[in-house]
């Protein structure tokens, strides 16, 4: 999603728009929406009942949702919130600037583009289908937050089946760009001063599947690694079915490769893993993290975590912490589980109370908040490399960067402008989700 805003953002300033200082500012307001997570939602339905309220006062404001939401909840968007006046869908990115000018040019704007009456028929999604290979919109090199890193999106889409997510419904099947395509596009980035690249794919590690003739990520990663001035590469997210032995190789064998990897496990429960679709044991999860570790012990895995998905058993939840303690995972992402509409989780009986799927939240924080900690005080007196990203936003006086493992450090803002620099840093002490340093100059261990 960030990426999608970046390439938005790339169209309009191309078109002539600039970005406003603030939302009161702007003349057009544009939600990217996600529809994996009902919270989620739920913060885009009141966000667009604000401004409604802005737009009674304001009514030349246009106001656009994009994403997801547009794709999924394109009648709901009409019936619940008219003042809208755009809605894209992920494959009409490309568009935005066209559609936008057919919003100012129609008087009839409330309506839906110059759709009229077709919108209150409930056509009014600007959405070209799922096609994405040869079409990805590219951004002007300049238009990122961060001028030293930049994400590219290798594919779109999903093919799996995991019953809980909406993902395949709203972004359509996989569809995989060529490797000459993502080169040519990472090679401009890195000519314009990027150094990180992450590359982007719901599924990133099926990557080349659509593409056949031997096209995998492992071969991506290799080419991309050849680039001058590119000196860290990550890539997110991962599905443990698809961790090969050739991927692993080149993790192993490259070393601008960052040392984590995204690999959500999900769930430590053989029955609810069954539920879920996911397509593997944890006996099978742990046999690729062995392998993993046998050729790169230096990795840390980063994982998501979902409870109180239907049938889920106090016994299941104790399946994931040992999942947990046994893999120790750097970092983890908790969600309770909500029902999508359209997926096939949603006709299952949604039977873990609310207070219940909170405490099994609250227990796996507080697992994983104690394995970061530990593994981040047993950092504290090396030296790592860290790329310097700006200020610390608690604390103007200190930087803030992150390791090749993905770990934030900050440490104090002294001498020459650092950002977008890769410095070396002495740990100092530990924090729950952070570390803190001092610049030093000396020989750094990734």
């Amino acid at each position: 999603n960030k990426l999608d805003s970046e390439l938005v953002a790339s169209k309009l300033q191309q078109a002539g728009y600039r970005a406003a200082a603030s939302e009161g500012e702007a003349d057009v307001v544009l939600l990217n929406t996600c529809a994996v997570r009902e919270h989620a939602e739920d913060r885009v339905w009141s966000r667009l009942g604000r401004l409604r309220q802005r737009k009674r006062r304001d009514p030349a404001l246009v106001v656009g949702v994009l994403g997801c939401m547009a794709e999924e909840h394109q009648r709901t968007l009409q019936a619940r919130m008219p003042h809208v006046d755009l809605v894209v869908g992920p494959s009409a990115f490309g568009d935005i600037d066209q559609k936008l000018e057919q919003v100012f040019q129609s008087a009839r704007r409330r309506a839906g583009l110059e759709l009229g009456d077709s919108w209150r028929r409930g056509a009014g999604v600007v959405a070209a289908g799922h096609g994405v290979s040869g079409d990805v919109v590219h951004r002007e090199v300049g238009v990122r937050p961060q001028r030293s890193q930049a994400y590219v999106s290798v594919m779109r889409g999903c093919n799996m089946p995991c019953t809980y997510c909406i993902v395949p419904a709203t972004r359509g099947k996989e569809i995989s760009r060529s490797i000459d395509d993502i080169v040519a596009e990472t090679r401009r980035l890195c000519d314009d001063g990027v150094t990180e690249v992450t590359l982007l794919g719901q599924t990133v590690n099926a990557y080349g599947r659509d593409l056949g003739r031997g096209v995998t990520l492992a071969r991506l990663l290799r080419a991309l690694h050849e680039i001058d001035g590119l000196r860290r590469l990550a890539f997110i997210t991962s599905h443990p079915n698809f961790l090969s032995a050739e991927l692993i190789d080149a993790l192993a064998e490259l070393p601008k490769i960052a040392r984590y990897l995204h690999l959500p496990a999900q769930s430590g429960s053989d029955a609810v893993l069954k539920t879920m679709r996911r397509g593997y044991t944890v006996a099978r999860y742990l046999r690729r993290w062995e392998d993993l570790m046998a050729r790169c012990p230096d990795v840390e895995l980063h994982s998501d975590w979902i409870v109180g998905y239907p049938g889920e058993t106090e016994s299941d939840v104790d399946g994931t912490v040992a999942l947990m303690e046994r893999v120790r995972f750097a970092q983890s992402y908790v969600f309770k589980y909500s029902p999508r509409p359209g997926t096939v989780a949603a006709g299952l009986c949604d039977d873990v109370p609310d207070a219940v799927k909170a405490e099994r939240n609250q227990r796996l924080l507080a697992v994983q908040e104690r394995l970061t900690a530990e593994r981040n005080l047993a950092l504290v007196g090396s030296v790592q490399e860290v790329l310097v990203e700006g200020p610390s936003p608690r604390d103007p006086e200190r930087l803030t960067g992150r390791t090749a493992h993905h770990r934030i450090v900050h440490f104090p803002a002294v001498g020459r402008d650092l950002v977008g620099q890769y410095v070396p840093v002495r740990i100092d002490a530990a924090a729950a989700h952070s570390l803190l340093g001092s610049r030093v100059v000396e020989s750094v261990a990734r």
